[in-house]
């Protein structure tokens, strides 16, 4: 007889869990170098001066990056990895970088980088369930990848709050859970979704995507289970929630995470969220901490139809806030760029031609925004629609134009990551279908 599927996944969260505490509890007790020291996951170590490396780049989910690059006039380093990989992470190492890519069979694999010199490094643990988002944490020159309890859900990863504060996860179950030193210290149904990205402000808040539904069955983002609220909890003095915010009924946020960044400039984040239905299709709301509508923009126009969204950042020809976002990365894929002024979300330069994601994956951030070709202006990389070149593109007067394009050099299948170095250096690495890990140092 063949064993449920909730035992099989039972009996997968434990062996993953299992061996990374194996793993890591033989290597603490031998002699490592600094760079492939571990730290145990489960720690109450003080995580302020911890740099860590999300998928998603920043902790509230803006994937906007500090820093000044000097693409695309930078010979790029190829690194051979052992199957074709799913993720790339990164985080500055003393002058140069650390960078940790995982396979689409969860294999990890670590290196670290000073100048062009390129060195295989122990990550541990050595292997992730599949699919699951790495987090990666370094402090002290010692790395690690960040791991939940075995009941954690399998699809998004765990993020430690500051001051010892400890570890939040969302659990198989869409609980989403706070412990301290491996003692759970705090627990809130509600129903997260599974592959809900924890972002986080830097005061031990949390913001997420709650109330599972599958009553839009549009099933781009990884599944058809997509989210019926947005959650923002405090977690001290106590584990509470400060504000729900519930979407219409016919509707539901399509995607993992918000972003939670400051649109309008006035020094307070806003939540924004892409919001769809079947009857108009995708449309980005922006709300306050509150709960309040702040603004909406223009929906599609028919069901099916999605929003990715991106990264809000000073793009505008002046330097203006502005948010980027794909309409229909799958169909043409045409970037928008959004100025929130007097309650109004409008849309003031469009390109067609980018494809920032793939129909039924998970991995939303193949995108980032920054100064990468150190002109003091901010430009958005994203792929083009083959997703074999990235396009630098940057606003104009009354538009928008692709300034330059950087070759992948085969076809993407990771996320963008970057690393802002010492020198305030802006590297970028992306994976390609054919097993290799390119990093524009």
């Amino acid at each position: 007889m063949s064993n449920p599927p909730n035992e099989l996944r039972r009996r997968s969260r434990a062996r993953y869990f299992l061996t990374g505490l194996v793993a890591a509890a033989a290597l603490l007790g031998a002699s490592c170098s600094e760079a492939s020291s571990p730290v145990p996951a489960q720690t109450n170590e003080h995580t302020s001066a911890a740099v860590f490396g999300f998928t998603h780049h920043r902790p509230d989910g803006n994937l906007l990056v500090d820093g000044e690059g000097a693409l695309p006039n930078v010979e790029p380093i190829d690194i051979l990895l052992n199957g074709e990989p799913a993720w790339v992470v990164g985080a500055p190492l003393g002058e140069g970088s650390v960078w940790v890519a995982v396979s689409q069979e969860g294999l990890v694999q670590g290196f670290a980088l000073s100048g062009r010199e390129v060195v295989a490094i122990d990550v541990l643990p050595s292997a992730l369930p599949p699919g699951m988002p790495p987090l990666l944490r370094v402090a002290d020159g010692r790395l690690r990848l960040v791991v939940a309890p075995n009941t954690a859900s399998l699809q998004t990863h765990p993020v430690i709050l500051p001051s010892e504060a400890g570890l939040v996860f969302v659990e198989a179950d869409g609980d989403l859970v706070l412990s301290s030193g491996g003692v759970e210290t705090g627990r809130l149904a509600l129903r997260a979704l599974p592959d809900s990205r924890l972002l986080t402000d830097g005061e031990g808040r949390i913001l997420l995507l709650a109330d599972a539904t599958t009553r839009y069955p549009h099933g781009v983002v990884g599944d058809r289970v997509e989210a019926g609220s947005i959650v923002l909890v405090e977690t001290q003095p106590a584990v509470r929630v400060v504000t729900a915010i519930p979407i219409q009924p016919d509707a539901v946020v399509e995607g993992i995470a918000p972003i939670w960044a400051d649109l309008n400039g006035d020094g307070v984040r806003e939540i924004v969220v892409t919001v769809s239905d079947a009857e108009v299709g995708s449309r980005i709301v922006v709300y306050d901490e509150a709960g309040q509508i702040v603004a909406e923009g223009p929906p599609i126009g028919r069901g099916g139809r999605w929003r990715h969204q991106l990264a809000v950042a000073p793009f505008g020809p002046s330097g203006e806030l502005e948010l980027a976002v794909v309409m229909t990365p799958h169909i043409g894929g045409i970037v928008e760029f959004y100025r929130l002024r007097n309650g109004s979300l409008d849309i003031v330069a469009t390109l067609a031609g980018a494809s920032t994601h793939r129909i039924g994956s998970r991995n939303l951030d193949m995108a980032l925004a920054g100064d990468f070709d150190g002109d003091g202006r901010v430009e958005l990389l994203a792929p083009d629609q083959s997703q074999a070149e990235l396009w630098g593109i940057q606003r104009v007067e009354g538009g928008a134009e692709v300034d330059w394009r950087l070759p992948i050099g085969g076809r993407l299948s990771t996320n963008l990551a970057a690393v802002e170095g010492s020198d305030n250096r802006i590297s970028v690495a992306a994976g390609r279908e054919d097993g290799t890990l390119r990093i524009w140092p």
